[in-house]
């Protein structure tokens, strides 16, 4: 037993030293990084997880030359063990989330720290300025194009409104971006330990997720008064909150909104490039991704799918087995 954990640790520390320098060399995020600690703790303890959290740290200081890279696998080791503890103990879907939140939550945070200390400045104040410094770039292309000034306007005013709208919706991106983590880190765990025949917690299948009407009115508060924030003078309260139940289910029903288009999609077996050229254009023109959202927000009322209904269930299972048989 003692060999076979020393044989795991040793593999999968070496695959968490690999993420780390690919991440370092090659600009890849780091985000799957503690998915090989998840996986040691579930399997082994959160001895051996914090034993080769700290020896891949020593190996992969030792390969890059600084401390930053090593002292960042002691953070994301946090990550790691938590998740790996609450798969361990068995924990349900919507408890390995909260989780996973807390701890990328602490791993957010004490990365802003270490990246304090060790090169210096604040690097939420650098997020803002890289934003800025692209929208002035995209100005300037724009101008050396042939652009005229009426055309910048939107850009000029997405400029002004950035910092903004980025120092107030700071919590919700926070809060976003650990919930995405959160679920990467779970999706990939589940899928390795599906092959080696374990079976995590999950959430119901992608085409069924929706919102319940009543999430609706913060969506439309928080859309309205941002929109507002422009034109009328508020307090910083109320853009405070604004801002960030603006992000929060905007988000939302960007993801249901997805949800709703392909459970629409696979019924009419709609072709991949069609799937993709249709996510790309949620991406690239505005309106596309307004009309999917009020789409969604009508869901919540009236249902479409189906899906609070028995009916719905026997409709929604046999379209997902078409799926399984193609």
């Amino acid at each position: 037993m003692k060999t076979r954990s020393l044989t795991e640790g040793a593999m999968l520390g070496a695959l968490t030293v690999l993420l780390t320098l690919l991440g370092e060399y090659l600009s890849i995020p780091a985000l799957i990084v503690p998915v090989p600690l998840i996986l040691l703790v579930y399997r082994q303890g959160f001895r051996w997880g914090i034993v080769t959290s700290v020896v891949s740290a020593l190996v992969t200081g030792l390969v890059t030359g600084h401390v930053f890279a090593g002292l960042s696998i002691i953070i994301w080791g946090f990550v790691g063990v938590a998740l790996g503890m609450a798969l361990r103990e068995e924990f349900s879907f919507a408890k390995l989330m909260g989780v996973g939140v807390f701890a990328n939550l602490v791993v957010i945070a004490l990365h802003m720290l270490l990246y304090a200390l060790v090169i210096g400045g604040n690097m939420y104040t650098e997020m803002i300025n890289s934003f800025i410094q692209g929208i002035e770039q995209a100005i300037e292309t724009s101008r050396s194009l042939g652009a005229t000034e009426e055309s910048l306007a939107n850009l000029q005013v997405l400029r002004e409104l950035v910092p903004l709208t980025i120092k107030n919706g700071l919590p919700a991106i926070l809060l976003l971006s650990s919930v995405g983590m959160s679920f990467v880190h779970l999706a990939v765990a589940r899928l390795v330990l599906k092959r080696m025949g374990d079976s995590v917690p999950w959430v119901q299948p992608f085409t069924q997720w929706r919102l319940p009407a009543y999430f609706s009115i913060i969506f439309l508060f928080g859309w309205v008064v941002t929109s507002l924030i422009r034109v009328v003078p508020l307090p910083n309260w109320l853009q405070f909150a604004a801002v960030n139940l603006y992000f929060v289910s905007s988000s939302a029903y960007m993801v249901t909104g997805l949800s709703l288009a392909w459970y629409y999609f696979n019924q009419r077996k709609t072709p991949g490039f069609v799937r993709g050229l249709f996510v790309i254009l949620l991406f690239a023109v505005p309106i596309v991704v307004m009309i999917l959202v009020l789409l969604t927000v009508a869901d919540g009322f009236f249902d479409f799918r189906r899906l609070m209904t028995p009916e719905g269930e026997v409709l929604e299972a046999t379209v997902e087995d078409t799926d399984a048989d193609e």
